[in-house]
């Protein structure tokens, strides 16, 4: 057999399978998209907005949530093809950010396109609502705990909120075994003093609305169902304003109980007669007789003459003795001389 000949049996061998490659790459390219290049063509798959709802976001409070695109070829380009953001926010690099500032529902359609110019759109729409009053609640779970339970705590509209504390009355049959900071890198400290388990809390950065602040592991010593309604918590900003509390009720002092027996018995005043004055009976006055002395008496030391007859005239007593012989006993005049 001549040289020549083997060499034309060879050919067509050779010629069927590059045909059959051939095919092959055909079949292949024909199952997706592809990007030629230079050197051969690569696989790819087709441009896809990875959310399709956005969180509610809150007047006055940073928002950030993730509108990129996977598959294709990056790098990749993003815009607002239509619509209006909500005033105080913005979207680039596949990002939608800021701090809205005044509330509503705002309807807008993004576009994305890769390194080979094919595009994708998507239509979102944001509500943004006044921010509610900030709370911190446990998660309860439904019916009584058997055994150990983990419970998180979570923080709604924080705010600016830098530091926390709550205390929670778990009752007498449940037993705190450990707290956990929602951030490990925030401090945290605990303490149960009784049935009442208290917590404060510090926040390096801000939380997100929703976010977990602290995680409480308990175990009951017999079957028990746990409340929200003994949770109390007080949040403040970096200087010190409450920005959120739910205060513990004050206990209501028991009236005073007072026995039957003391009870003082309540008494009716009579009402008041105004006294009436009795006139007392009048007493006749009794005149008192004057001694009269006779007109032609002499008065004994008087220094004077008392008679007054007829035209006559009255002296009077000397003046210069006033002592009062009315009383007095008149002197016996002396006996007489007896002449021989």
């Amino acid at each position: 057999m001549s040289r020549r000949s083997v060499a034309d049996r060879k050919l067509p061998v050779m010629t069927g399978w590059l045909l059959v490659g051939l095919l092959g790459l055909g079949s292949l390219s024909a199952c997706g998209s592809s990007t030629t290049g230079g050197t051969g063509s690569v696989r790819t798959d087709a441009l896809t907005f990875e959310n399709t709802t956005i969180p509610v976001a809150y007047v006055g409070e940073e928002f950030k949530t993730n509108l990129m695109v996977s598959g294709g070829v990056g790098p990749y380009a993003y815009r607002v093809a239509s619509g209006t953001l909500p005033p105080g926010m913005s979207y680039s690099g596949g990002v939608l950010s800021g701090k809205p500032t005044q509330a509503g529902s705002y309807r807008f359609t993004l576009e994305a396109s890769d390194a080979n110019l094919s595009n994708k759109v998507a239509t979102y729409t944001l509500n943004v609502n006044e921010l509610p009053p900030l709370s911190l609640e446990p998660t309860l779970p439904p019916g009584e705990i058997r055994g150990e339970t983990r419970v998180p705590v979570l923080v709604k509209a924080p705010r600016a909120v830098r530091a926390a504390r709550f205390t929670w009355d778990l009752g007498k049959d449940v037993q705190v075994t450990r707290v956990q900071a929602g951030d490990s890198s925030s401090p945290m400290f605990w303490r149960q003093e009784g049935s009442v388990l208290s917590v404060d809390l510090g926040f390096k950065s801000l939380p997100r609305s929703g976010a977990r602040v602290a995680l409480v592991t308990v175990k009951p010593v017999r079957p028990a169902a746990l409340n929200a309604t003994s949770f109390w918590f007080e949040a403040r900003d970096g200087t010190g304003k409450v920005l959120g509390e739910k205060k513990r009720p004050a206990p209501v002092a028991p009236p005073p109980v007072i026995p039957a027996s003391t009870t003082p018995a309540t008494v009716t005043p009579a009402p008041a007669t105004p006294a009436q004055a009795t006139p007392a009976p009048a007493t006749p006055a009794q005149a008192t007789p004057a001694t009269s002395t006779p007109a032609d008496q002499k008065q004994p030391g008087t220094g004077g003459t008392t008679d007054a007859g007829p035209g006559g005239s009255v002296t009077a007593p000397d003046s210069t003795n006033t002592t009062n012989t009315t009383n007095q006993p008149p002197t016996p005049a002396p006996p007489e001389e007896k002449k021989p």
